[in-house]
C-alpha cells in the first residue's frame, strides 16, 4: 500500500517559507564579527582592498546564481519563473550597462580605494586573489543554485534575498564610516550600489524569494529541501563573513 503525500494548503506554505525566511536574523550569516568591526571602525586602505575583492568575488556571480535557478524551473511555475526574470532584470541595470549593479560595486571601491590611498585606483587593477571561503561560497553555492532539485536553489534563493537586504544595510553604515574623505553630496552619489539594495527594489525581491518558493512548495518533502537550500547557503555566508573578518583583523595596522 502506497502513502499518500499531504499537500500544504497555500497559506500554509506562505506561512512556513516566511518563517524560514526571517530566520536569517538569527544565523551567523548576519552575527558575526565582521560586521561589527565594519561597522565600528574605518579600516586601512589594504584591509579594505581585502574587503572589496572578496566580496566583489562573492556578489558577481548572482545574475548567475539566478539563471541557474531558472533553468530548473518548470515552464508551469509561470509565478516563480517570473519574478527571477524580474531579478534579473534589475541585477542587469534594467538593460542599462551602466547600471548593472556589478558595475555599480567597481565603481563604489574604485572610489573608496583612491581616495584612502591618495591615489587613482582602478578596482580592476587590484590584487585579485580571494580567501579559500570566498571560492567555497562561490563554487559550493553554485551547486545549491543549479541543484537538480529546484526546490533546493529555490531556497538557496531565499537565503540570499533575505541576507543582502540586512547585509547591505549593514555594509553601507560601514561605509559611513569613509564619509570624510569625500564631499557630503560625492559620497552619496558613489553609493548608489547600496541605496538601489536597501530600498524598494530589494524589498520587492525578499518578497517574490517567498512567493515564488511558497508556489513550489506544496508537500513537507518541497519544505525540506528548500530548507536544506537556505540553511546550506546562509552556512556558506556566515564561513565567508568570519575568515574574512579573521584575515582583515590579522593584517598587520600601519
Amino acid at each position: 500500500m502506497t502513502a499518500t503525500r499531504m499537500e500544504l494548503r497555500t497559506d500554509v506554505a506562505e506561512k512556513r517559507v516566511l518563517d524560514l525566511a526571517e530566520s536569517v536574523y538569527r544565523h551567523a550569516a548576519l552575527n558575526n564579527a565582521f560586521y561589527d568591526l565594519w561597522q565600528s571602525t574605518e579600516l586601512p586602505a589594504d584591509q579594505v582592498e581585502t574587503v572589496a575583492r572578496n566580496f566583489y568575488a562573492q556578489v558577481s556571480p548572482t545574475v548567475n546564481r539566478l539563471a541557474l535557478v531558472f533553468l530548473r524551473m518548470s515552464p508551469d511555475d509561470l509565478v516563480a519563473r517570473a519574478e527571477t526574470i524580474e531579478n534579473l532584470n534589475d541585477e542587469m541595470g534594467g538593460g542599462d550597462p551602466k547600471k548593472v549593479h556589478t558595475v555599480l560595486l567597481k565603481s563604489f571601491f574604485s572610489a573608496l580605494l583612491s581616495r584612502i590611498r591618495g591615489r587613482q585606483v582602478d578596482f580592476d587593477d587590484i590584487d585579485p586573489t580571494v580567501l579559500p571561503a570566498t571560492q567555497r561560497l562561490v563554487d559550493e553555492g553554485a551547486k545549491l543554485f543549479g541543484h537538480e532539485n529546484v526546490k533546493v536553489g529555490c531556497g538557496a534563493l531565499l537565503a540570499q534575498e533575505w541576507h543582502a537586504y540586512a547585509q547591505l544595510v549593514r555594509l553601507y553604515e560601514g561605509a559611513r564610516n569613509y564619509m570624510h574623505h569625500f564631499a557630503l553630496e560625492e559620497f552619496h552619489e558613489h553609493c548608489e550600489f547600496f541605496y538601489l539594495h536597501i530600498g524598494a527594489t530589494e524589498k520587492e525581491h525578499k518578497l517574490h524569494a517567498v512567493s515564488s518558493s511558497a508556489a513550489l512548495c506544496r508537500t513537507e518533502e518541497d519544505l525540506a529541501a528548500l530548507e536544506q537550500g537556505f540553511t546550506g547557503y546562509l552556512d556558506l555566508l556566515a564561513g565567508f563573513w568570519n575568515e574574512l573578518a579573521d584575515a582583515v583583523s590579522a593584517e598587520p595596522r600601519p
